[in-house]
């Protein structure tokens, strides 16, 4: 459901397993997209954020990266970049604070290239990176979107399907060449391409394969330590306009998906359930209990050794019809946390996300006025824990 936005256009994004999560955008003065998961929609709209009083960081401090139990946990935020420069400090401080490293923005093509091959404005992922950087966190940069030039016939929107998997590549490698190192370690390749709210005209596993394939190998020619994930793919029925996301990866895996990836992306929303008392069938047990499953999936592909990176998981306190209690969604999200550290085949956690947005997204763990919600303290002790 998450997405990040540039200069002078619009941009979408993020979402559940029960119900769907609405992904919304941050833009940098572009108009904000929300969009339909797997089973519920809902409207969703990104809050203007005020700047508050800290001054940005100028030095960079030491980065952390994985926790004690080797699992990256961070944020799925796609609002920093419409944040004034004190306001990232100031939230990105937070985030470090509560034992936090990542940060999981978009590095749009969309926005970055939109006015033809070459035209690239870095400006506002620029100082997003840098701020990241500056607090000694590192970001998961999803390299996503596609500007009208460059999208295929019949698609439409910033997610539409690409034309060419090569210049989906060729902006990839530009993205992790300025990025890698410098702010940013970890570079997943677009956002729930399992439902058609992402890619249009719709879910397309051949294609997404294709442009998956081919960022791997520029990414990786540019940057051989920089690790690729495939998209967070969101929980989904297969329905002609969204895909389950078992059914997907056996797709991309069909399409020759091994051997191009470090790891697995995956949204296994549970709301209003958590992890441990989900049924089966639901996206958290598709992980490794139904049969097949991503895991059975990955094994039989040559792929065990490598990891699950869940690149956004949370729950709602308002906006949906399966709305969750504050303290319920404090539950969930710290036994979605010792789930993560117990499992070995989980590689990250994002939260999605950090502040309700005021319009109907509930996800936050701060409320829309900055109050903090229980699962904020809550959060902080689990990762000390």
């Amino acid at each position: 459901m998450l997405t990040a936005c540039g200069v002078g256009a619009p941009a979408e994004g993020v979402g559940p397993t029960l119900a769907t999560v609405p992904h919304t955008a941050s833009p940098l003065g572009a108009p904000v997209a929300a969009g339909p998961l797997a089973i519920a929609s809902m409207p969703a709209t990104t809050k203007p954020k005020t700047a508050k009083p800290k001054a940005a960081s100028t030095t960079h401090r030491p980065v952390s990266t994985a926790s004690s139990s080797g699992v990256v946990f961070g944020i799925a935020d796609g609002s920093i970049p419409s944040l004034s420069a004190s306001g990232q400090a100031q939230e990105l401080d937070a985030i470090k604070a509560m034992g936090l490293t990542s940060v999981r923005v978009d590095a749009s093509w969309y926005n970055t290239e939109f006015n033809g091959p070459g035209s690239y404005n870095w400006a506002p992922l620029d100082t997003t990176v840098s701020a990241i950087r500056s607090a000694g966190l590192t970001a998961d940069l999803i390299i996503d979107q596609c500007p009208p030039w460059a999208a295929a016939s019949g698609a439409s929107g910033n997610f539409a399907q690409p034309a060419s998997a090569s210049t989906f590549a060729g902006f990839a490698a530009a993205v992790v060449q300025r990025y890698y190192g410098k702010g940013a370690n970890y570079f997943e390749i677009w956002n729930e391409p399992n439902i058609s709210e992402f890619w249009s005209p719709g879910p397309d596993p051949a294609a997404y394969t294709a442009d998956l394939k081919a960022a791997y190998t520029a990414i990786k020619a540019v940057a051989p330590s920089a690790m690729v994930i495939t998209a967070g793919l969101a929980p989904a029925a297969n329905n002609g306009n969204t895909m389950d996301t078992v059914s997907f990866v056996q797709d991309m895996y069909a399409d020759g998906a091994a051997g191009y990836f470090d790891a697995l992306g995956d949204h296994p929303y549970t709301y209003p359930n958590t992890p441990d008392s989900v049924i089966l069938g639901s996206a958290w047990s598709e992980m490794d209990q139904t049969s097949p499953s991503l895991r059975s999936l990955m094994i039989a592909h040559g792929d065990g050794a490598k990891k699950i990176w869940i690149t956004e998981y949370g729950a709602p306190t308002s906006g949906t019809t399966n709305n969750v209690s504050a303290d319920e969604q404090s539950t969930e999200i710290v036994d979605t946390i010792a789930q993560a550290k117990q499992l070995g085949w989980i590689g990250s956690l994002y939260i999605y996300s950090w502040e309700d947005s005021g319009g109907g997204d509930g996800f936050g763990i701060l409320n829309s006025d900055g109050s903090q919600k229980p699962a904020y303290s809550a959060i902080a002790g689990a990762l000390s824990g």
